[in-house]
């Protein structure tokens, strides 16, 4: 079968929830390991010099998944790295 405009705008339109969720619930995961590396850290006063970096980047990669309360979670951890990454620029000076 030939693809037709409309299957090629469909396929960048985006994906299946279920492929969403695969991606977001792992994220989800990671970030909260991330955090507790983070917490681990400053408790030890040795917080890695990269965590900054990485919880801007499990932020970014946030995306809905059309699961109202998986969607809800993952916004409360996106919250939190955004918080911890903006406590970490003022502890740094760069507030």
């Amino acid at each position: 079968r030939a693809v037709t405009p409309l299957d090629a705008l469909l396929a960048l339109q985006g994906d299946e929830p279920g492929q969403r969720r695969a991606r977001q619930a792992p994220r989800g995961r990671d970030a909260l390991d991330t955090l507790e590396k983070l917490a681990a850290g400053l408790l030890s006063g040795r917080a890695p010099a990269s965590i900054r970096a990485d919880l801007e980047t499990l932020r970014r990669a946030g995306e809905e998944t059309g699961e109202a309360g998986l969607d809800a979670v993952l916004q409360e951890i996106d919250i939190r790295l955004a918080v911890e990454a903006a406590k970490l620029d003022r502890m740094a000076g760069r507030a």
